[in-house]
């Protein structure tokens, strides 16, 4: 998989279509829980009709299939992020596991998805910046750990020496 080319526009397309069943998705669970409460208000006070039950199941079926095109957008959209935080771990060598990396890098994309605005800028520049980005951000974190951790060990070995000599001194006293 990893010798696949990302192509611009067939990732805008897809990065599109997931966005727009993802708002199409939450129109529709607004409507049915509309349409439910509508109807449970309604059948407390004993005035439902036949065509209150009929659009509510036309309501349930509609955001059925919002859900079933959500889920399938999603899943082209994790193939197309997979493929380029694969691409991007292959070419920059990160310093940290490669399966690790791309899991980060599909993450990452699916957190910065709902920034995209396709009238500002091209998709693949716009994540790979995001990847990248989040990739610096890691290794800072860690380096800075590791400082950290490296100046602490240093601080407890300097106040170990200290409370040995200061006990030596006591002794011979």
């Amino acid at each position: 998989m990893s010798n696949e080319y990302l192509n611009n526009k067939v990732f805008e397309a897809i990065i599109i279509r997931f966005q727009s069943s993802k708002r199409n998705k939450a129109k529709h669970q607004y409507l049915v829980e509309d349409l439910k409460g509508t109807y449970e208000r309604k059948s407390k006070r004993h005035v439902t009709q036949k065509d209150d039950v009929e659009v509510l199941a036309t309501g349930l079926k509609t955001y059925a299939d919002a859900i079933s095109e959500f889920n399938d957008s999603q899943k082209h959209l994790a193939v197309a992020f997979y493929t380029l935080s694969e691409n991007i771990v292959r070419y920059a060598k990160f310093k940290i596991d490669d399966d690790d990396a791309i899991q980060e890098g599909v993450m990452i994309c699916f957190e910065k998805i709902d920034r995209f605005d396709p009238r500002k800028g091209k998709a693949f520049n716009y994540m790979t910046t995001c990847i990248l980005n989040h990739f610096r951000q890691l290794y800072r974190t860690a380096r800075n750990y590791n400082e950290l951790k490296k100046r602490y060990q240093d601080f407890m070995e300097i106040q170990s020496e200290s409370a040995k000599s200061v006990t030596s001194v006591n002794k011979k006293i």
